[in-house]
Protein backbone atom coordinates (compact mmCIF):
# COMPACT_ATOMS: atom_id res chain seq x y z
CA UNK A 1 0.00 0.00 0.00
CA UNK A 2 2.91 2.23 1.16
CA UNK A 3 4.71 1.64 -2.21
CA UNK A 4 1.69 2.51 -4.60
CA UNK A 5 0.74 5.27 -2.70
CA UNK A 6 4.54 6.48 -3.23
CA UNK A 7 4.04 5.49 -7.03
CA UNK A 8 0.96 7.66 -7.29
CA UNK A 9 2.10 10.80 -6.10
CA UNK A 10 5.44 10.53 -7.55
CA UNK A 11 3.43 10.36 -10.97
CA UNK A 12 1.31 13.63 -9.92
CA UNK A 13 4.68 15.12 -9.23
CA UNK A 14 5.68 14.35 -12.91
CA UNK A 15 2.26 15.37 -14.21
CA UNK A 16 2.39 18.52 -12.75
CA UNK A 17 6.11 19.41 -14.08
CA UNK A 18 4.79 18.26 -17.42
CA UNK A 19 1.43 20.35 -17.31
CA UNK A 20 0.61 22.71 -20.02
CA UNK A 21 -0.26 26.26 -18.73
CA UNK A 22 -3.68 27.37 -19.14
CA UNK A 23 -3.61 29.43 -22.73
CA UNK A 24 -3.79 33.21 -22.42
CA UNK A 25 -7.17 34.66 -23.56
CA UNK A 26 -7.22 36.12 -27.17
CA UNK A 27 -8.48 39.32 -26.02
CA UNK A 28 -7.02 41.51 -23.19
CA UNK A 29 -9.95 44.54 -22.55
CA UNK A 30 -8.81 47.30 -19.37
CA UNK A 31 -11.36 49.17 -18.20
CA UNK A 32 -10.53 52.28 -16.90
CA UNK A 33 -12.03 55.38 -14.70
CA UNK A 34 -11.71 57.44 -11.66
CA UNK A 35 -14.74 56.95 -9.33
CA UNK A 36 -14.42 54.86 -6.38
CA UNK A 37 -15.44 50.86 -6.92
CA UNK A 38 -19.00 50.30 -6.36
CA UNK A 39 -20.03 53.75 -8.17
CA UNK A 40 -22.52 53.36 -10.67
CA UNK A 41 -20.20 53.74 -13.54
CA UNK A 42 -17.91 51.21 -12.21
CA UNK A 43 -20.62 48.93 -11.49
CA UNK A 44 -21.69 49.33 -15.78
CA UNK A 45 -18.32 48.33 -16.08
CA UNK A 46 -18.14 45.70 -14.31
CA UNK A 47 -21.04 44.24 -16.00
CA UNK A 48 -19.52 44.61 -19.12
CA UNK A 49 -16.87 42.45 -18.03
CA UNK A 50 -18.80 39.56 -16.86
CA UNK A 51 -21.16 39.62 -19.77
CA UNK A 52 -18.66 39.51 -22.31
CA UNK A 53 -16.27 36.96 -20.35
CA UNK A 54 -19.25 34.82 -20.30
CA UNK A 55 -19.72 35.04 -23.60
CA UNK A 56 -18.75 32.18 -25.68
CA UNK A 57 -18.19 34.75 -28.99
CA UNK A 58 -15.46 35.96 -27.76
CA UNK A 59 -12.26 34.41 -25.52
CA UNK A 60 -11.43 37.90 -23.43
CA UNK A 61 -9.61 38.83 -20.27
CA UNK A 62 -11.03 41.47 -18.77
CA UNK A 63 -10.49 43.96 -15.71
CA UNK A 64 -11.94 47.04 -14.61
CA UNK A 65 -9.59 49.38 -12.63
CA UNK A 66 -11.18 52.21 -10.41
CA UNK A 67 -10.46 55.00 -8.62
CA UNK A 68 -7.54 56.25 -10.94
CA UNK A 69 -5.33 53.48 -10.69
CA UNK A 70 -3.97 53.35 -14.71
CA UNK A 71 -3.83 57.14 -14.25
CA UNK A 72 -6.25 60.31 -13.80
CA UNK A 73 -8.66 61.61 -16.60
CA UNK A 74 -5.68 63.05 -19.18
CA UNK A 75 -3.51 59.69 -18.20
CA UNK A 76 -6.68 57.56 -19.00
CA UNK A 77 -7.74 59.60 -22.24
CA UNK A 78 -4.00 59.33 -23.67
CA UNK A 79 -4.27 55.60 -23.15
CA UNK A 80 -6.73 55.08 -24.93
CA UNK A 81 -6.16 57.18 -27.68
CA UNK A 82 -3.09 55.51 -28.07
CA UNK A 83 -3.46 51.74 -26.69
CA UNK A 84 -2.24 51.14 -23.19
CA UNK A 85 -5.72 50.89 -22.37
CA UNK A 86 -8.59 49.70 -23.90
CA UNK A 87 -11.92 50.99 -22.51
CA UNK A 88 -12.65 54.12 -20.40
CA UNK A 89 -15.57 55.10 -19.21
CA UNK A 90 -14.68 58.96 -19.35
CA UNK A 91 -17.38 62.41 -18.52
CA UNK A 92 -17.67 64.05 -21.78
CA UNK A 93 -16.39 67.32 -20.23
CA UNK A 94 -12.56 65.17 -20.25
CA UNK A 95 -12.73 64.46 -23.76
CA UNK A 96 -13.33 68.40 -24.60
CA UNK A 97 -9.42 68.65 -24.57
CA UNK A 98 -9.03 66.10 -27.48
CA UNK A 99 -12.32 66.82 -29.18
CA UNK A 100 -13.59 70.83 -28.37
CA UNK A 101 -16.95 69.42 -30.62
CA UNK A 102 -17.83 67.80 -27.17
CA UNK A 103 -18.24 70.79 -25.25
CA UNK A 104 -21.86 70.15 -26.43
CA UNK A 105 -22.44 67.98 -23.52
CA UNK A 106 -21.40 70.38 -21.45
CA UNK A 107 -24.56 73.06 -22.20
CA UNK A 108 -26.55 74.35 -19.24
CA UNK A 109 -30.26 74.48 -18.91
CA UNK A 110 -30.15 72.48 -23.06
CA UNK A 111 -31.17 68.38 -22.39
CA UNK A 112 -33.77 67.27 -21.58
CA UNK A 113 -35.25 67.19 -17.89
CA UNK A 114 -37.13 64.02 -18.47
CA UNK A 115 -34.53 60.97 -18.09
CA UNK A 116 -36.41 58.56 -20.79
CA UNK A 117 -35.89 61.68 -23.09
CA UNK A 118 -32.80 62.32 -22.67
CA UNK A 119 -31.75 58.66 -23.02
CA UNK A 120 -33.37 58.74 -26.24
CA UNK A 121 -31.65 61.27 -27.23
CA UNK A 122 -28.27 59.30 -26.52
CA UNK A 123 -29.65 57.01 -29.06
CA UNK A 124 -30.44 59.54 -31.77
CA UNK A 125 -28.68 60.21 -34.94
CA UNK A 126 -27.26 63.59 -33.54
CA UNK A 127 -25.45 62.03 -30.81
CA UNK A 128 -23.65 58.96 -33.53
CA UNK A 129 -23.02 62.35 -35.65
CA UNK A 130 -21.17 63.61 -33.02
CA UNK A 131 -19.43 59.85 -32.33
CA UNK A 132 -17.65 60.26 -35.79
CA UNK A 133 -15.58 62.95 -34.75
CA UNK A 134 -13.66 60.87 -32.25
CA UNK A 135 -12.37 58.42 -35.03
CA UNK A 136 -10.16 60.99 -36.23
CA UNK A 137 -8.32 60.75 -32.72
CA UNK A 138 -7.88 57.36 -32.75
CA UNK A 139 -11.18 56.42 -30.92
CA UNK A 140 -14.36 54.98 -31.05
CA UNK A 141 -17.61 56.06 -29.17
CA UNK A 142 -19.26 53.35 -28.52
CA UNK A 143 -22.15 54.06 -25.49
CA UNK A 144 -23.48 56.81 -23.29
CA UNK A 145 -24.41 56.31 -20.17
CA UNK A 146 -26.74 58.98 -17.84
CA UNK A 147 -24.90 59.41 -14.10
CA UNK A 148 -27.21 61.85 -13.32
CA UNK A 149 -28.21 65.50 -13.46
CA UNK A 150 -25.81 68.15 -11.71
CA UNK A 151 -26.45 69.86 -8.48
CA UNK A 152 -24.19 72.83 -6.88
CA UNK A 153 -23.10 72.22 -3.09
CA UNK A 154 -21.92 74.54 -1.07
CA UNK A 155 -21.95 76.43 2.14
CA UNK A 156 -25.62 78.74 1.61
CA UNK A 157 -28.50 78.13 -0.80
CA UNK A 158 -27.37 79.18 -4.08
CA UNK A 159 -30.81 79.48 -5.45
CA UNK A 160 -30.84 82.79 -6.39
CA UNK A 161 -28.35 83.76 -9.43
CA UNK A 162 -26.67 86.27 -7.35
CA UNK A 163 -25.73 83.99 -4.54
CA UNK A 164 -23.20 82.60 -6.86
CA UNK A 165 -21.27 86.33 -6.99
CA UNK A 166 -17.50 85.92 -6.31
CA UNK A 167 -17.74 82.44 -5.07
CA UNK A 168 -14.38 79.97 -6.36
CA UNK A 169 -16.07 77.23 -7.74
CA UNK A 170 -13.98 74.16 -9.04
CA UNK A 171 -14.66 73.59 -13.01
CA UNK A 172 -13.43 70.30 -15.23
CA UNK A 173 -11.05 70.98 -17.90
CA UNK A 174 -13.80 71.75 -20.21
CA UNK A 175 -13.91 75.44 -21.65
CA UNK A 176 -17.54 75.25 -22.25
CA UNK A 177 -17.79 74.85 -18.39
CA UNK A 178 -15.75 77.67 -17.60
CA UNK A 179 -17.68 79.72 -19.75
CA UNK A 180 -20.74 78.63 -17.52
CA UNK A 181 -19.40 78.96 -14.15
CA UNK A 182 -18.41 82.34 -15.44
CA UNK A 183 -22.20 83.37 -16.55
CA UNK A 184 -23.33 82.53 -13.52
CA UNK A 185 -20.89 84.89 -11.44
CA UNK A 186 -18.38 81.98 -10.35
CA UNK A 187 -14.65 81.90 -10.57
CA UNK A 188 -13.76 78.81 -11.82
CA UNK A 189 -10.78 77.19 -11.03
CA UNK A 190 -9.48 73.31 -12.39
CA UNK A 191 -8.06 71.14 -10.12
CA UNK A 192 -7.36 67.09 -10.51
CA UNK A 193 -10.99 65.34 -8.79
CA UNK A 194 -9.61 63.77 -5.73
CA UNK A 195 -8.29 66.85 -4.72
CA UNK A 196 -11.83 68.51 -4.21
CA UNK A 197 -12.42 67.27 -0.80
CA UNK A 198 -9.67 68.88 0.81
CA UNK A 199 -10.06 72.38 -1.39
CA UNK A 200 -13.54 72.33 0.13
CA UNK A 201 -12.56 71.71 3.69
CA UNK A 202 -9.98 74.23 3.52
CA UNK A 203 -11.99 76.83 1.91
CA UNK A 204 -9.83 77.27 -1.32
CA UNK A 205 -13.02 76.84 -3.15
CA UNK A 206 -16.42 77.41 -2.19
CA UNK A 207 -18.83 75.41 -4.42
CA UNK A 208 -18.69 72.21 -6.88
CA UNK A 209 -20.78 70.80 -9.11
CA UNK A 210 -22.26 67.28 -9.75
CA UNK A 211 -25.01 64.99 -9.20
CA UNK A 212 -25.91 63.33 -6.45
CA UNK A 213 -24.47 60.00 -6.37
CA UNK A 214 -21.23 61.34 -7.78
CA UNK A 215 -21.29 63.92 -4.17
CA UNK A 216 -22.25 61.32 -2.19
CA UNK A 217 -19.74 58.89 -2.88
CA UNK A 218 -17.03 61.27 -2.71
CA UNK A 219 -18.09 62.74 0.64
CA UNK A 220 -18.58 66.41 -0.12
CA UNK A 221 -21.92 66.70 2.08
CA UNK A 222 -19.00 66.29 4.99
CA UNK A 223 -17.49 69.51 4.17
CA UNK A 224 -20.33 71.37 2.16
CA UNK A 225 -23.94 72.42 4.15
CA UNK A 226 -26.09 72.68 1.40
CA UNK A 227 -27.49 71.04 -1.72
CA UNK A 228 -29.07 73.16 -4.65
CA UNK A 229 -31.52 70.93 -6.72
CA UNK A 230 -30.63 72.91 -9.72
CA UNK A 231 -31.13 69.96 -12.42
CA UNK A 232 -28.77 72.85 -14.11
CA UNK A 233 -26.72 69.56 -16.46
CA UNK A 234 -26.34 66.17 -16.38
CA UNK A 235 -22.84 64.37 -16.21
CA UNK A 236 -23.35 61.97 -18.91
CA UNK A 237 -20.37 59.14 -19.31
CA UNK A 238 -18.65 58.45 -22.93
CA UNK A 239 -17.99 54.78 -23.15
CA UNK A 240 -14.63 55.02 -25.75
CA UNK A 241 -12.49 52.36 -26.88
CA UNK A 242 -9.07 52.63 -28.80
CA UNK A 243 -9.49 52.11 -32.40
CA UNK A 244 -6.90 50.05 -34.07
CA UNK A 245 -7.64 47.64 -30.58
CA UNK A 246 -11.64 47.67 -32.00
CA UNK A 247 -11.19 47.29 -35.66
CA UNK A 248 -8.60 44.52 -35.06
CA UNK A 249 -11.74 42.46 -32.97
CA UNK A 250 -13.34 39.62 -34.41
CA UNK A 251 -17.17 40.50 -35.50
CA UNK A 252 -18.05 37.65 -32.49
CA UNK A 253 -15.92 40.05 -29.81
CA UNK A 254 -17.39 43.57 -31.29
CA UNK A 255 -21.16 42.12 -31.20
CA UNK A 256 -20.22 40.43 -27.70
CA UNK A 257 -18.99 44.05 -26.39
CA UNK A 258 -21.78 45.82 -27.97
CA UNK A 259 -24.64 43.17 -27.36
CA UNK A 260 -23.59 43.92 -23.41
CA UNK A 261 -23.63 47.84 -23.99
CA UNK A 262 -27.04 48.16 -23.17
CA UNK A 263 -27.27 46.29 -19.95
CA UNK A 264 -24.52 47.89 -18.53
CA UNK A 265 -25.84 51.61 -19.77
CA UNK A 266 -29.16 49.75 -17.45
CA UNK A 267 -26.80 48.64 -14.21
CA UNK A 268 -25.79 52.37 -14.19
CA UNK A 269 -28.71 53.98 -14.81
CA UNK A 270 -30.15 51.80 -12.04
CA UNK A 271 -27.66 51.95 -9.40
CA UNK A 272 -27.59 56.19 -10.00
CA UNK A 273 -31.38 56.14 -9.34
CA UNK A 274 -30.98 53.96 -6.29
CA UNK A 275 -27.80 55.83 -4.60
CA UNK A 276 -29.63 58.94 -5.40
CA UNK A 277 -32.06 57.99 -3.24
CA UNK A 278 -29.67 56.55 -0.41
CA UNK A 279 -27.79 59.71 -0.86
CA UNK A 280 -30.45 61.83 -0.15
CA UNK A 281 -31.60 59.94 3.08
CA UNK A 282 -28.16 60.16 4.51
CA UNK A 283 -27.91 63.96 3.49
CA UNK A 284 -31.30 64.19 5.57
CA UNK A 285 -29.31 62.28 8.78
CA UNK A 286 -26.14 64.19 8.18
CA UNK A 287 -27.99 67.52 8.52
CA UNK A 288 -27.48 68.61 5.42
CA UNK A 289 -29.84 71.29 3.59
CA UNK A 290 -31.83 70.23 0.74
CA UNK A 291 -32.48 73.65 -0.92
CA UNK A 292 -35.43 73.41 -3.68
CA UNK A 293 -35.33 75.94 -6.67
CA UNK A 294 -38.46 77.17 -8.05
CA UNK A 295 -39.81 77.30 -11.92
CA UNK A 296 -39.27 81.19 -12.26
CA UNK A 297 -35.89 81.04 -10.53
CA UNK A 298 -34.57 78.13 -12.73
CA UNK A 299 -35.62 80.41 -15.85
CA UNK A 300 -33.72 83.15 -14.84
CA UNK A 301 -30.56 81.13 -14.65
CA UNK A 302 -31.05 79.34 -17.82
CA UNK A 303 -32.11 83.08 -19.28
CA UNK A 304 -28.77 84.18 -17.92
CA UNK A 305 -26.54 81.45 -18.11
CA UNK A 306 -27.06 79.44 -21.89
CA UNK A 307 -26.95 82.14 -24.15
CA UNK A 308 -23.16 83.01 -23.54
CA UNK A 309 -22.44 79.56 -23.71
CA UNK A 310 -23.88 78.71 -26.45
CA UNK A 311 -22.03 82.12 -27.89
CA UNK A 312 -19.21 80.62 -27.18
CA UNK A 313 -19.29 77.14 -28.04
CA UNK A 314 -20.29 78.37 -31.44
CA UNK A 315 -17.53 81.02 -31.78
CA UNK A 316 -14.80 78.21 -30.90
CA UNK A 317 -16.45 75.17 -33.10
CA UNK A 318 -17.43 76.97 -36.58
CA UNK A 319 -20.00 75.51 -39.19
CA UNK A 320 -19.43 72.05 -37.85
CA UNK A 321 -20.41 72.98 -33.96
CA UNK A 322 -23.00 75.02 -35.51
CA UNK A 323 -24.30 72.12 -37.95
CA UNK A 324 -24.47 69.37 -34.39
CA UNK A 325 -26.37 71.90 -32.40
CA UNK A 326 -29.47 72.14 -35.07
CA UNK A 327 -29.11 68.49 -34.95
CA UNK A 328 -29.36 68.42 -31.25
CA UNK A 329 -31.82 71.04 -31.14
CA UNK A 330 -34.53 69.54 -33.93
CA UNK A 331 -33.83 65.96 -32.21
CA UNK A 332 -35.50 67.65 -29.46
CA UNK A 333 -38.28 69.66 -30.93
CA UNK A 334 -36.24 73.06 -30.26
CA UNK A 335 -34.85 75.92 -31.33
Amino acid sequence: MKTLLTMTTAIGVASAAFAIPAAAADVTLKIAHVLPDGDPRDQGADKIVELVEADGRCDVDGQVFPSGQLGMFNDINEGVQFGSIEMSVMPASYIVGTEPLFGIFDFPFFWPAEVDALLELHRSPAMAELATEMEKHNMVMLDVWHTGYKQWTGNKPLNELNAYDGLVSRVMPSPVLAEQQKAFGLNPVTMPFPETYSALQSGAIDAQENPIPTSWNMKFHEVQSHVTMTYHGNLDQVILVNKPWWEGLSEGCKSAIMDAMPEANKVTLDQTMMQEENAMADFAAQGVEIVEVTAEQRDAMRDAVLPPVLDFYLANNGERGAELLEMFQSQMGGS
